[in-house]
């Protein structure tokens, strides 16, 4: 027998899983280069819920702007930054509640906006507060460019901002929960700003250079406090309501962008963590999924799948069995799965059958 598969039968449950087991929460992320149309969302929603999927995180903030219809942020370029006629998020929690499907918002938190180009819509954040944007260790806001230019959570004014968006979602529309993406810091060694350094020297009686440990705590208390003020807000207007967060995979990853979530988890912030455990080889996979039980205690630990990266389905098959012995899985995404309409996300057809065909045998779906 393979080493890795020796390795998966010895697995044992996380403590809290015997109550989960019976509600076993399979999951599939569906961003938002995936849909145009309210035919799309439908569409997308109805091959969830056949493959066998009984969660969708529906991502409605991609980078500070909204697929529903928002008094805080604006709509979202890629609808052409103006109301479209229709609502995204309203039709996915219709669709969601005929088909019997747990329906989360899932947001991007931190990130401010995409690309080289600045926004075409002029009443978005980076224009309104610059300020927000996160600083280097030379005192330069970070640019435009190729990824996410971000906001910086260690600046009060930022949380409560955040925390209004969260409740504006969770009041507006019947979700089932929101859930938490790129909440953390971006890579890199940010946010050198006066503002937050002067947070910080108040704090503390000293400046990042001269106590190099407490300002990495203070930063990560920072992103602590976003979950806690987001979650704040959303248990507010909707008590029912679950937050969870997607994480990096190990605690090594998660220091390195100062992301806390064996704290989140001990304090009860979040309702359920998945680590985005993408990986390639099967037994890489397996120790890292092992490290979240372990690690990520107090909380269900439903670890990521990147079907992306397997080749074909009988591999998405073996690392969803070794993810949902903790009660539960989350599968990236959606396009894997099925043909994404955006090209930049295209995969081979054969390879999304087969994963396809595969996750349906396994779950009992349709294929």
């Amino acid at each position: 027998m393979p080493h890795f598969l020796l390795a998966f039968a010895a697995l044992s449950l996380p403590a809290w899983a015997d109550d989960t087991r019976s509600a076993e929460v399979r999951a599939i992320w569906v961003t938002r280069f995936e849909y145009r149309t309210d035919g799309d969302v439908r569409t997308i929603l109805r091959n969830c819920a056949a493959l066998g999927f009984n969660t969708v995180l529906f991502q409605v903030r991609g980078q500070a702007d909204a697929y529903y219809r928002s008094s805080i942020e604006p709509w979202a370029d890629r609808l052409g930054g103006r109301d479209p006629g229709w609502d995204p998020l309203a039709v996915a929690c219709e669709e969601a509640r005929r088909l019997g499907l747990s329906l989360h918002a899932w947001m991007n938190v931190m990130p401010a906006w995409r690309g080289k180009a600045a926004p075409p819509m002029r009443d978005h954040i980076v224009y309104k507060r610059p300020d927000w944007i996160v600083v280097d260790r030379q005192g330069r806001r970070q640019t435009f460019n190729d990824h996410y230019v971000c906001l910086n959570p260690c600046l009060p004014e930022v949380r409560e901002y955040l925390a209004a968006v969260a409740a504006e979602i969770a009041a507006r529309y019947p979700i089932d929960g929101l859930h938490l993406d790129y909440i953390r810091f971006i890579e890199g060694d940010w946010s050198y700003d006066k503002a937050t350094m002067a947070i910080f020297h108040r704090r503390h009686g000293a400046w990042p250079s001269k106590a190099p440990a407490l300002w990495d705590a203070f930063r990560r208390e920072a992103v602590t406090a976003t979950v806690e003020a987001i979650r704040t807000a959303v248990k507010s207007a909707r008590p029912d309501a679950q937050v969870t967060a997607a994480v990096y995979p190990t605690a090594a990853a998660r220091a390195r962008v100062l992301q806390d979530a064996e704290v989140w988890a001990r304090r009860g912030l979040i309702d359920w963590v998945a680590p985005m455990t993408y990986d390639a080889d099967d037994a890489d996979y397996r120790e890292a999924i092992e490290e979240g039980f372990a690690r990520l205690r107090g909380v269900p630990c439903f670890p990521g799948v990147g079907a992306y990266k397997h080749g074909g389905g009988e591999q998405t098959s073996r690392q969803i069995r070794m993810a949902r012995v903790g009660g539960g899985f989350a599968v990236f995404s959606y396009s894997s799965l099925f043909v994404s309409p955006d090209e930049s996300r295209r995969e081979d057809e054969r390879a999304c059958r087969s994963r396809r065909e595969a996750v349906a045998r396994l779950l009992g779906g349709e294929r």
